[in-house]
């Protein structure tokens, strides 16, 4: 199955510019914010001059000064003698200017060496840890972030919103839909504002998984509040797609037109794509047709073939034979020739079919090539033109698919039979 393109962004408050707390300022002992953890809170204590070279670190990374926080950080690392909590304060330092300077590795190398020191207080252990998950999950390390949420949640007792999508977002990214559905569903529960990408997720996972039902019932309850959201209504109708309904689809597609929503070149596409699953080749042809009328669809091969296909399944032969005349002149094959000489020679105009039939085989990659001699060999036959339509006739009898069709022709002719133009299949 096609991987349904999915892009979340702001989960779970993913600000990942580093912003130092001046510690040694604090007037109070903070709120603990993790009142169920089991982790004994550490003695933090530091000489005056690591303190007074962090804190000064502090104040420059808050005031976006990153260059000049480093030499007081690194100080402070160099100092043998400064205590694990200078230390561990000095890395998380580090690690927010790697993360800033856009050196994730490096970032990520310092969150750990601060984390394994042991030696924060309990919020500033347990909100770096989520940083650094987050970081991970930023930087594609998925299953790094996994294991470190799963980590956070055991060491530090606590479970949110945020963090239960942030894990649901890295099991989506490591095909772990399942679990993303699980996790994203818990986030729901526990959230009274959830973000709307969390529903992507959740979303994106039930297609993945085959759940089509699912997947359509998240999308239409976020249509319900934003009706003439284009992207949702895409979703919806890819959804439906894959669930083998295009009906469904094409009734969404179709809706969204009525209301004004299909405007650019790829709405069209689609819009005529699902008439053709549909098996209404005529209403394709025709929203194609008022794109092209609307300067919206640009003629291309692919768009030109597109319009020839449609307009040949619904039997406009005229229609068809404009279309792949114009998708001709671009085409790398000769496959597209091939359907306008077929539709020539049956619309009685056997010259122009012989000229399609012949740009057909110079460019070659034919998946008819037999055909091709075959029907060239009906439109020589017809200008009067019997050596040459028995030379093609030979031809074709080389190809499985066209032998039994171009013996009957020879047989004929050898018989003074005369052959006249059959009925289009």
């Amino acid at each position: 199955m096609k991987r349904w393109n999915l892009i979340v962004v702001a989960l779970c408050a993913l600000c990942m510019a580093f912003s130092a707390t001046t510690f040694a300022r604090e007037a109070k002992k903070p709120e603990n914010k993790y009142p169920h953890s089991t982790r004994q809170e550490p003695k933090v204590s530091m000489s005056p001059s690591d303190q007074t070279a962090l804190n000064k670190a502090a104040d420059l990374l808050n005031d976006g000064k990153d260059s000049q926080a480093q030499p007081y950080v690194e100080k402070v690392l160099g100092n043998a003698k400064a205590s694990p909590y200078a230390q561990a304060f000095a890395h998380e330092l580090l690690g927010g200017i790697h993360w800033n300077a856009d050196k994730p590795d490096d970032a990520i190398a310092e969150y750990r060496k601060a984390l394994e020191l042991n030696a924060l207080p309990n919020n500033t252990q347990f909100d770096l840890m989520y940083r650094l998950a987050q970081s991970q999950l930023q930087s594609e390390k998925y299953e790094d972030a996994i294991a470190t949420l799963a980590d956070w949640e055991k060491q530090s007792g606590a479970q949110t919103a945020d963090e239960l999508a942030l894990k649901a977002n890295a099991y989506y990214r490591v095909d772990k839909f399942q679990d993303a559905v699980d996790t994203m569903k818990k986030a729901l529960a526990m959230s009274d504002k959830p973000n709307d990408s969390w529903m992507q997720i959740l979303m994106g996972s039930y297609f993945e998984l085959n759940q089509f039902d699912e997947a359509a019932a998240i999308v239409k309850a976020q249509l319900q509040k934003d009706p003439g959201n284009k992207k949702l209504l895409n979703q919806l109708s890819q959804i439906y797609i894959q669930a083998d309904k295009p009906d469904q689809a094409l009734q969404v597609l179709a809706k969204a037109k009525s209301d004004g929503l299909i405007t650019t070149s790829d709405d069209y596409l689609q819009l005529a794509k699902l008439y053709a699953l549909a098996d209404k080749p005529k209403d394709g042809a025709a929203a194609l047709k008022e794109g092209f009328d609307k300067n919206i669809v640009q003629g291309n091969y692919d768009t030109w073939k597109l319009q020839g296909d449609l307009c040949m399944q619904a039997e406009d032969d005229a229609c068809a034979i404009d279309a792949y005349t114009k998708a001709s002149a671009q085409a790398k094959d000769g496959n597209v020739d091939y359907q306008l000489g077929y539709l020539q020679y049956y619309a009685g105009n056997s010259a122009q079919a012989v000229e399609a039939f012949n740009r057909a085989l110079s460019k070659g990659g034919l998946r008819q090539e037999g055909e091709t001699y075959l029907l060239r060999g009906d439109a020589k036959n017809e200008l009067g033109q019997g050596a040459a339509a028995q030379s093609d006739w030979q031809k074709a009898a080389t190809y499985p698919s066209a032998k039994t069709m171009a013996d009957q022709r020879l047989k004929a002719i050898k018989a003074g039979v005369k052959i006249t133009r059959g009925k289009k299949n």
